[in-house]
């Protein structure tokens, strides 16, 4: 979307965020939540869930109220945490997206979307998981889109925002900032301008150093800026900003602001771009018609390979534009231009920028945040910035719609920083008008009084040579503009239902020139000096765009045969060339004209270079205004989106202009007949001296600064001198406005003064610019003109009757008095307008009167300094005065036009050397183009009527009046009186004296602009809108066309204002003399001719006069046709009418108007008892229009009758489109208005023939379906439906929206219509006026016949029911709720029902549902309500809160009366089928039968005749059973045959079906956006048929209980996680396990201590209770969220069951191994063998799975086998080890018959758990010492220790041998010799 056509009002928005869950989140053991941050300063979190596969389900919202515009600029920022981590390290992953983005999608709404996240900080760009979401941007009237059912198992790549296949990858946008210049000053210069004073400061211009700039550049929330350049506004950084980002990024808009550095305070903007991302890349798919995206592409080489590029920009210059340049030190208001706020309505400098995407590789340190730019890149970038003259034209032929009568006006242009008058950094140059006082055009505007000689303004700029760039950008903008007008004449061709050849005819012609086109060369800018590369891609992009829209469009001429095909195909063409017109570099500034006033900025307007931009290669290639007449509006420059200044017209040009190179200047031509003329001038200036007088003081420039005598001028080349010096005649145009004109009006004013209480008294008398006269005839006229009539009161205007307007004291107000119409007894001052016309008798005469007073005329301006204002009449302070003396120069014959480009250099050359220093201040010369002669034009305004306009009283009329201008004149029609439609019936005649080329303005001739005003009751104008038309021309004498009444759109801003029925026409009364022949004009139609002086257009013949005020009508021939016509009134009765000026309204009665005729209705006795007429229907015959076009509206009013006569009008309603109401004579044989009796249509087949089959009945249990069975199968979800499809029940229709605004019931208005009554006006200027009531009733409008002599056709309404009051019970079933808002803290609402008609209410408080978004009420209200008075049915949601009051989050308004008035029967819903039993038998008051003869009665039919109870006869049609029943199956619960038949052919006339309604909930601080939706349908039972049936139970459904028992066995292969202090690997294994969302109730088993080998035995049981609906397959989880809460949240999960491994350790925290996640409903099979237990076993990330899906709630028998264990590391599952477990669902009955404990404890049963047969080594080694000896130490170190021993032993034993060794050898030794 371009954002220059975005809204700047400021709105109401809503972005509606559901958070849905994740996948595959990086990281074990987490506990992730979202954090979203939404524009400035908005965040909002989830609640936190566990695991990598979280499931949220929760609506965020977000309120705004900014524009459209600044609103797409926000950025949206997905971060998913994990909160078990420090805050510095929960980052998980996370994603951008701005809110442009999500508009510009279908819907304003990305639906289910998986978002990829990444995280900035990681170099390998790996996905961190994937966030599914739904978002949507909501406005006032937007919908929500339609989420339907999410589904488990969608394609995560398939719905990524990125395409399949694609990741993210680290990129770099390197933005290299060269330079900025021509940047305003930004800082005062006092202290700077003292110490030059003082000589402290350097000498020269202070301005350039009053700034201290930088650059910042943000994309996506990131910035980055470069350094500070103080003092100076030429700064060059040559610095490169590195900003990283993952591509491709959903973020698309760049932002480059330069700022002004403060030492105290903020920073100082100076001027913002945004840079779309879109246009400056590309993904080669636009020639395909494709969108431009980056989500189609990552690399480079991708790009490549698509025939795209990425973003690439310069480098280029970027121009900034903001407020104006002139420093303040007091601030401006306009300082919100400089931020991107509004639209720039100056220039503020430019930058030299290069953008250049880099994709980062895998591991490469990431660029710094700045750094310098190298010189070789800067030596580069300096071809880029050669400059080429060029010369800029402006000729104004008029400058009209003035809207403040301003001093001194001048006009000023300039490109850039050129031709600014108040800039002192570039040469003077003839950029502004001469200063003049505007003309009052006598109605309501001024104009500036440029007759023969208009202003032409020259500036000369330099820049660089861009034009290849917008050479391609005109050829396409031509091509699109020529497509645009031939699209909208073939619109107008299908709209009118043309003949088939001619819209054939029309397309081929569109196909022809659409081929012509495409086929021609556009500029290639290879070898141009300021092309890129992004030039270069632009320009292959638009050649392939070209081609493929030139086959296409071929052989869419050859073979298409659908005119609607051709059309479609035709519109995306255009789409596709407009895509391609963009050019992003355009690096040319813009145009801009102001308007100033004594030397202050009023307004402005920016015109685009290139459109008036002249090419010298093709006339193609040139602008499509250049060189041509156009006409611009200029605006008030604000930054406010609501003031007022949007729309009001400050003035309006008509202007040619013609840009172009200096090396192309002789091509200059404005094609005009007037001749170009230069003036210079010099001021001779007098000082008044006190005794001696006026003392000659040389000549000088306009400033008394600079000498300029007269002999210091030259004429430069091709100019020469014509005439000599004389003195200013244009002095007049300040002080004298009758100069060069024929007839002139002279006005004086009389003023009146009194004193309280007493008789007005003479004041005084003053002339038109309210300077003192003596009296009236001191007003002398010059010779050659005499008066045309005496003095006469001027009363068209705001005044009396006798022209008086009046003032007091204190309506002084701003300097301004304030004037009214109407005579206050505190006024005291009073004045009236008289004027006279004068003629000129001799054109010779007048010349040469005003030849003489030029000559003779002092022509003197006085002032008190030659720095003060200056004025013509002398007074006694004033000390100087000067008076301009002028010469003319013209071109020579060989020179042309284009000789006013040797003006460049100045005329002065002879002057001393002071002129040198200060030559930049020597005035310009003066450029004019002068008409010799005139021509006489005549404008006819045909004003018939005006519809549908703007309420500007607070009684809810207007009193308008229309303001018709054209060039320098303005008319205006009658006040109409109280009216919102008026018929002026008005031809307003304007008479134009027109200087200028009568070519230029057949071709390009103005519109008219037509300007709707409120007169007030003090006669001021209030603005009601404005809209213009073009005038037929009628130029050629042999051409008389008619001209057309046309309906033309009022707009007032954004705002639509009615319309109003016009017609223009243009006639050339006299045509021009030139020399002896009159002007010879060129007919666009006809040849060329020469007008001879006989030759005169014969006048059109003036319109017939309005009776008794005599104004002229619209004529014959012009007016609308009218024809007999006949309308007929339904009206029915007023509702819920408001007060009216503190009173109720009591007594209404309804007056209706169509055109100039009326009907009133009887007055209502009493509203309160019966709202309704007692006589409804109403007979008009009237002459209307014949063509439906100019049908006036239909105005209802609604009076209360009260006291003393008094009538006022309370409401009022205007149907402009009558077209719905307009209908052919009804025929001679009345019939009801409902009118269905015999369009009986069957929806059975009629044949005879019958096909016998068995009936076989279809039994089913009554405890397996219900009516939420039905429901859901109705809305296609069959897995909570049950059997219900198989049963072959009938089904119920759920619609989408509203019941009534279904297609076919079409608001239930066919027997009466609501129409909304309004009344006064709205606060703002975009809201509608109050609401005032309704009023109901409908219309019927037919053509009689012409001779009233023929009989009437019958009359319409017949048989209209009753206006009395009915009596009804209403049956309320509301289903249920989705998408609430939120209400309370926790993202969550309690919600409950209130049911409110009239003062009756029910207040469901106590069946409120704690922490629900998406509540399921199943609740049935009834109450008693007597019809009309109780008729709107107010249902509403309240959040319960229990602490303060209730709040409301939304409410529905249901309408009663018209559905029980409709012909649909919207009582009581049929079925499709009659049942007796069952969830849904029938509950109407009358069975089928009944209302079948009831329905006959009631069409005055005969009665049924039945033959047998399977075939009947009903309004001349035959029914029989078979034919509705032969495909279907028998039902158990049918009722008699002869029922279902009646019901069958019910079900044939129009009639309501069985249904659920949804209606969108609204709350009154949010209006037009939904805050939710409400499923519910209504019954209603009128008492006069009896009592109803039952009615139906929809309690909702309970979760029913259920069990889980998983026993865990063995596990084996289980990764070792500890190493023993003896240097052995092992784990102490326990699993957890639980169920998503019963977290809180988790279990674990028993530790298997030391499991050397991975294997672990545990005989372990899980027993997990937890509440299942089998219907819906979810999980209901009931918890309170925190402590103090006071109720328990239901949250909704899929039974999903989680195991986790762990190792358990005694020291520290355990450490996670590895899991398994298993969907109950959806889980994979187990293995019986362990070998074969692989990750192939359970599905991978996309799904895949070897094993078979079961549901376990389906088995029988427990599921016992091995599953595969996993863990996830770096995104990739690896198998962490096998479980053997067995797991089986029971009934809470089951688990009472066969019970079983936890764990393995009692009871132990079902089946018994042995103590596991672990491993003698599995112990904790703290809590049994001796095993740990014995299983550790001994059998690892045994025969170490045995050997020990063993050589301890042994030591002992030499140890004892050797001790005891000697005394045993002594022993034993010594024995023999004893």
């Amino acid at each position: 979307t371009d954002r220059s056509t975005l809204s700047e009002k400021v709105e109401d928005f809503q972005i509606r965020l559901k958070v849905i869950c994740a996948r595959q989140l990086t990281g074990s053991n987490i506990k992730p939540v979202v954090k979203v941050k939404a524009g400035k300063n908005q965040a909002k979190i989830t609640r936190i869930r566990k695991g990598s596969a979280p499931i949220w389900n929760e609506l965020l919202m977000f309120n705004f109220n900014e524009s459209l515009k600044e609103l797409y600029d926000y950025v949206f920022e997905f971060a998913l945490n994990n909160s078990r981590k420090l805050r510095s390290d929960a980052l998980i992953g996370s994603f951008k997206l701005d809110v442009g983005t999500i508009y510009d999608q279908p819907g304003h709404a990305f639906v289910r979307k998986w978002l990829l996240l990444t995280d900035p900080d990681d170099a390998s760009n790996s996905p961190k998981g994937y966030l599914k979401i739904t978002v949507c941007v909501l406005g006032a009237g937007d919908q929500p889109p339609v989420t339907g059912k999410d589904d488990d198992n969608d394609d995560v790549e398939g719905n990524l925002l990125t395409p399949a296949g694609a990741s993210l990858r680290a990129a770099t946008f390197t933005l290299r900032v060269y330079g900025a210049e021509d940047l305003p000053q930004m800082d005062s210069g006092s202290l700077k301008s003292m110490k030059q004073r003082i000589g402290l400061g350097e000498e020269g211009d202070i301005t350039k150093t009053l700034v201290d700039p930088f650059l910042s550049f943000i994309f996506a929330g990131k910035k980055r800026k470069t350094q500070i350049i103080k003092e100076t506004n030429q700064p060059e950084w040559n610095e490169e900003l590195n900003l990283p980002l993952k591509f491709p990024s959903m973020c698309d808009s760049i932002k480059l602001t330069i700022k002004d550095w403060d030492r105290i305070g903020s920073d100082d903007p100076i001027g913002t771009v945004i840079i779309p991302l879109s246009r400056i890349s590309s993904t080669g798919e636009e020639a395909n018609g494709a969108g431009t995206s980056l989500l189609h592409a990552v690399d480079e080489d991708d790009f490549e390979n698509l025939g795209g590029f990425p973003p690439t920009f310069g480098p280029s210059f970027v121009n900034f534009y903001g407020s104006p340049r002139e420093f303040s030190k007091l601030g401006d208001s306009l300082d919100d231009l400089n931020i991107g706020k509004g639209i720039g309505c100056a220039y503020r400098g430019r930058a030299m920028v290069e953008l250049v995407t880099t994709m980062d590789e895998e591991g490469a340190e990431p660029a710094p945040p700045s750094q310098p730019i190298n010189d070789d890149q800067i030596a580069l970038v300096k071809k880029y910035m050669r400059r080429r003259r060029y010369r800029l034209v402006v000729g104004f032929e008029s400058a009209n719609m003035i809207r403040k009568p301003l001093e001194r006006i001048e006009f000023e242009v300039s490109i850039g920083n050129y031709g600014n008058k108040f800039d002192t950094e570039v040469g003077a140059a003839s950029s502004t008008t001469e200063p003049g006082n505007p003309v009052f055009d006598g109605v309501n505007y001024h104009y500036m009084a440029w007759t023969s000689k208009k202003p032409i303004l020259m500036v000369t700029s330099q820049w660089e040579d861009i034009s290849f760039r917008l050479y391609a950008m005109n050829l396409i903008l031509r091509t699109c503009e020529r497509m645009e007008g031939q699209i909208n004449h073939l619109n107008e061709l299908v709209k009118v239902e043309a003949d088939e050849i001619e819209i054939a005819s029309e397309i081929v012609s569109i196909l022809d020139m659409l081929i012509l086109e495409t086929s021609k060369k556009l500029p290639d800018p290879r070898g141009r000096t300021a092309s890129n590369q992004l030039d270069r891609r632009i320009h292959r992009q638009r050649l392939q765009t070209f081609v493929a829209i030139c086959e296409e469009a071929k052989d869419l001429r050859q073979n298409c045969t659908d005119a609607q095909e051709a059309i479609s195909a035709i519109n995306d063409f255009l789409e596709r060339l407009k895509l391609v017109s963009y050019e992003p570099q355009n690096s040319l500034p813009d145009v801009v004209v102001w308007m100033i006033s004594d030397n202050k900025r009023i307004a402005y307007a920016r015109i685009p270079a290139y459109e008036i931009l002249y090419s010298p290669e093709k006339p193609e290639f040139c602008g499509r205004y250049c060189a041509k007449p156009c006409t611009i509006t200029l605006k008030y420059p604000t930054a406010n989106a609501k003031s007022k200044k949007h729309y009001k017209v400050p003035a309006q040009l008509r202007i040619i202009a013609w840009l172009g190179r200096a090396a192309d200047q002789d091509s200059f031509e404005f094609h005009s007949r007037g001749q170009i003329s230069v003036y210079a001038d010099t001021f001779e200036t007098e000082m008044k001296i006190l005794v001696k007088g006026w003392i000659a003081d040389g000549y000088t420039d306009i400033t008394g600064e600079i000498p300029l005598p007269k002999s210091a001028f030259s004429c430069p080349p091709g100019w020469v001198w014509d005439g000599d010096w004389k003195i200013n005649s244009e002095l007049a145009l300040l002080y004298d406005t009758s100069q060069g004109h024929m007839h002139v009006l002279e006005d004086a004013f009389e003023y009146q003064y009194r004193f309280p209480g007493g008789t007005w008294e003479p004041e005084k008398i003053t002339n038109g610019k309210h300077e003192e006269i003596p009296n009236l005839s001191s007003l002398r006229i010059p010779d050659g003109w005499e008066w045309e009539n005496e003095w006469t009161v001027d009363s068209n205007r705001a005044c009396d009757e006798d022209g008086w307007e009046y003032s007091a004291p204190d309506d002084d107000t701003a300097g301004e008095v304030a004037w009214s119409t109407i005579e206050k007894t505190y006024s005291t001052s009073r004045r009236r307008r008289l004027i006279r016309n004068r003629v000129c008798i001799d054109q010779k005469v007048s010349k040469k009167a005003e030849k003489t007073e030029e000559l003779i005329g002092e022509g003197w301006e006085y002032a008190t300094t030659m720095g003060s204002q200056f004025h013509i009449m002398p007074k006694m302070l004033d000390l100087v005065r000067r008076r301009r003396w002028v010469r003319k120069m013209i071109t020579s014959e060989a020179s042309g036009p284009a000789a006013i480009f040797n003006l460049d250099t100045s005329i002065v050359v002879r002057i001393h050397f002071y002129v040198n220093v200060l030559s930049r201040y020597i005035p310009t010369p003066k450029i004019y183009i002068v008409y010799k002669d005139v021509s006489k034009l005549h404008l006819r305004a045909y004003i018939y009527q005006g519809r549908d306009l703007l309420p500007m009283d607070q009684d809810s009329f207007s009193d308008p009046v229309v303001m018709v201008s054209f060039l320098n004149q303005t008319h205006r029609t009658e006040v109409q009186q109280h009216t919102l439609n008026p018929v002026w019936d008005q031809t307003l005649m304007i008479d134009i004296q027109f200087y200028g080329d009568l070519e230029h303005l057949q071709r390009n001739c103005p519109d008219v602009l037509c300007e709707v005003f409120d007169k007030d009751d003090l006669g001021s104008l209030e603005f009601m809108g404005r809209t213009s038309g073009k005038p037929l021309l009628q130029f050629d004498p042999e051409e008389d066309e008619t001209p057309r009444l046309q309906w033309l759109n009022i707009r007032k801003a954004n705002q639509a204002g009615g319309n109003i029925l016009a017609a223009f026409e243009l006639i050339l009364v006299t045509v021009p003399i030139v020399g002896k022949h009159k002007y010879p004009i060129v007919f666009v139609k006809t040849p060329s001719f020469h007008c001879t002086k006989s030759d005169k257009r014969e006048m059109p013949i003036p319109p017939p006069l309005k009776p008794d005020i005599h104004v002229p009508m619209v004529p014959c021939g012009i007016r609308p046709v009218l024809q007999r016509t006949a309308i007929e009134f339904l009206v029915w009765g007023v509702r819920d009418m408001q007060s009216f000026q503190l009173l109720s309204v009591d007594s209404p009665s309804v007056l209706i108007q169509i055109g100039e005729v009326e009907i009133r209705t009887k007055i209502i006795k009493s509203l309160k008892k019966n709202p309704n007429f007692a006589e409804p229907i109403y007979y008009l015959e009237a002459n209307l229009p014949v063509d439906d076009l100019y049908f006036p509206p239909i105005v209802i009013r609604v009076k209360d009758n009260r006291k003393f006569g008094r009538r006022p009008t309370v409401g009022q309603h205007i149907i402009t489109n009558s077209i719905s109401y307009r209908i052919k004579p009804p025929p001679e044989e009345s019939q009801s208005d409902e009118g269905y009796g015999s369009d009986v249509t069957l929806s059975g087949d009629e044949s005879e023939e019958e096909e016998e089959k068995e009936e076989k009945s279809f039994r089913i249990r009554e405890d397996e379906i219900d009516w939420w069975s039905k429901f859901y199968a109705s809305i296609g979800e069959s897995g909570m439906a049950g059997n219900y499809v198989e049963s072959g029940l009938d089904l119920i229709k759920v619609y989408t929206n509203e019941l009534e605004k279904q297609e076919n019931f079409k608001h239930f208005g066919d027997f009466i219509q609501t129409f909304r009554l309004f009344r006064g006006k709205g606060v703002l200027e975009d809201e509608e006026p109050d609401f005032a009531g309704q009023f109901k009733g409908t219309f019927r409008i037919y053509t009689l016949p012409e001779d009233k002599r023929e009989p009437n056709p019958p009359k319409f309404f017949q048989n209209v029911p009753p206006t009395d009051v009915v009596e009804v019970k209403v049956r309320i079933y509301v289903i249920r709720a989705f998408e609430l808002a939120p209400q309370d803290s926790n993202g969550l609402a309690d919600p409950y029902l209130k049911i409110k008609v009239g003062k009756k209410r029910i207040v469901d408080r106590d069946n409120y549902i704690p922490n629900s978004l998406s509540p399921t009420f199943g609740r049935m209200f009834e109450l008693e309500l007597k019809l009309p008075m109780e008729k709107d049915l107010h249902v509403e949601v309240f959040d319960w809160d229990l602490i303060g009051t209730d709040d409301k989050i939304g409410e529905t308004v249901i309408d009663l009366e018209n559905r029980y008035l409709s012909k649909f029967k919207a009582w009581c819903a049929l079925p499709e089928t009659y049942c007796i039993s069952g969830p849904c038998p029938w509950r109407d008051q009358m069975r089928p039968k009944e209302w079948l003869e009831h329905k006959c009665r009631q069409e005055k039919w005969d009665e049924p005749v039945w033959n047998s109870n399977t075939c009947v006869m009903v309004g001349g049609n035959t029914y029989k059973l078979d034919d509705y029943e032969k495909d279907k199956k028998a039902c158990e619960h049918w009722g008699d045959a002869d029922e279902r038949l009646a019901l069958y052919i019910l079900r044939t006339f129009p009639h309501v079906s069985e249904h659920v309604e949804t209606r969108p909930l609204f709350y009154d601080a949010l209006p037009n956006i939904e805050q939710g939706r409400l499923q519910l349908w209504v019954d209603m039972f009128p008492k006069e048929y009896g009592d109803p049936g039952l009615p139906y139970n929809i309690e909702p459904r309970k979760p029913s209980k259920y069990f889980l028992r998983m026993i865990v066995w063995n596990c084996s292969e289980i990764p070792m996680m500890d190493v023993s202090m003896l240097g052995d690997k092992m784990s102490d294994i326990y699993f957890k396990g639980w169920i998503s969302g019963l977290e809180h109730k988790r279990q674990k088993t028993d530790v298997h201590y030391r499991s050397l080998d991975g294997t672990g035995n545990f005989n372990w049981r899980f027993v997990f209770p937890f509440d299942y609906l089998p219907q819906e397959r979810m999980v209901h989880v009931s918890k309170k969220e925190h402590l103090w809460s006071l109720d328990k949240t239901v949250t909704k999960f899929p039974p999903v069951l989680n195991i986790q491994v762990w190792d358990n350790d005694l020291f520290g925290p355990n450490e996670y191994i590895s899991e398994i996640i298993l969907p109950i409903t959806n889980m994979p099979k187990c293995c019986k063998f362990q070998r074969f237990c692989t990750l192939e076993n359970v599905p991978d990330m996309q799904g895949n799975c070897k094993m078979e899906m079961l549901n376990l709630f389906d088995q029988n028998t427990p599921l016992k086998g091995w599953w595969p264990l996993y863990k996830v590391v770096d995104g990739v599952r690896e198998q962490a080890g096998k479980l053997e477990m067995s797991v089986e669902i029971v009934s809470e009955e089951e688990e009472v018959e066969k019970p079983a404990g936890q764990g393995r404890d009692e009871p132990n049963m079902n089946p018994k758990l042995e103590k596991p047969n672990r491993p003698a080594t599995s112990f904790a080694w703290f809590s049994s010492p001796f095993k740990s000896l014995r299983y550790i130490i001994w059998r690892k170190y045994k025969w170490i220790i045995l050997g020990v021993l063993g050589v301890l032993v042994l030591a002992a034993f030499i140890v004892l041998f050797i001790y005891s060794f000697p005394h045993w050898f002594s022993s034993k030794g010594c024995m023999p010799f004893i």
